[in-house]
């Protein structure tokens, strides 16, 4: 992807998450410039990871020839449970899906805007967590494939969420809560064929965000509606950058803009590029 378009801040867990944005070749530490003015300018073109350049995506993130024929826009990408790689069944490309479903994957619950069930490739746990903006994690379960991950989070969301209320993740830290007996309750839950996979690892894994102040009323910024976006950072949490005046901007759902990115102190800015 072209150097200038925007990617998710990549993470790594310290005593605060660690943030780092890459763009236009310069990597921005991101905690650094909390409680300084940042300034994000969109150029009204978008990339799509195949290359193409377009004033904007079809759907999701892809132009229209690969939300369609992707595999990295398929059915089992939303929808875990409809995985078939493992079958030896073609959904859109049997070697890249080979890949990606058959290999180890957590089904976890998280605490972020309250309990929560997901699932993630087991290499991803804690930077899934993170980027969702979890203040607690335990791991469920650890399958051999996508597809079973799928199958025991179909049967725990009849009991607990399957997403992140964002704006509440946003608002504050949420109370922690038992992870273990949550764990022991909802175990009871997972399909027999699938119960050999639950996890004996009890660990909980606690997460803090580089944070001076949570918002309480938040208000999204998206770049197809403002194509500047200038303020003093406050906080960044999941995958958010949070303002000084309860704006906040999804950086992750802004991957493959063109943009521009400059950063300053609170009362006077000037360009880093």
């Amino acid at each position: 992807m072209h150097s200038s378009t925007i990617k998710k801040m990549k993470t790594s867990l310290n005593e605060v998450v660690n943030y780092h944005l890459k763009i236009n070749d310069v990597d921005y530490f991101m905690n650094d410039l909390i409680d300084k003015k940042i300034k994000i300018s969109w150029s009204g073109k978008v990339i799509c990871s195949c290359g193409r350049e377009m004033k904007k995506f079809y759907r999701s993130g892809f132009c229209y020839t690969c939300y369609w024929e992707s595999p990295m826009a398929s059915q089992s990408i939303f929808k875990p449970e409809l995985c078939t790689a493992h079958l030896d069944i073609e959904e859109r490309d049997i070697e890249w899906e080979r890949k990606f479903q058959i290999a180890p994957h957590y089904v976890y619950l998280a605490n972020s805007s309250g309990i929560k069930v997901g699932i993630t490739r087991s290499t991803q746990g804690v930077t899934r967590w993170m980027d969702q903006g979890a203040s607690q994690a335990v791991i469920l379960a650890e399958v051999p494939n996508r597809r079973f991950s799928g199958d025991i989070e179909v049967c725990i969301k009849e009991h607990v969420s399957d997403k992140t209320n964002w704006r509440k993740m946003l608002s504050g830290e949420p109370h922690s809560i038992d992870l273990l007996e949550i764990k022991k309750t909802l175990s009871e839950h997972v399909p027999e064929n699938l119960k050999q996979y639950i996890c004996d690892d009890n660990s909980i894994t606690n997460i803090k965000y580089p944070v001076l102040e949570y918002p309480t009323k938040i208000k999204s910024l998206k770049l197809e509606k403002i194509q500047t976006i200038e303020g003093v950072l406050k906080g960044i949490k999941g995958q958010y950058l949070i303002f000084e005046d309860g704006q906040v901007f999804n950086v992750r759902s802004h991957e493959g803009f063109v943009a521009d990115f400059s950063v300053s102190s609170s009362n006077t800015q000037s360009s880093l590029f």
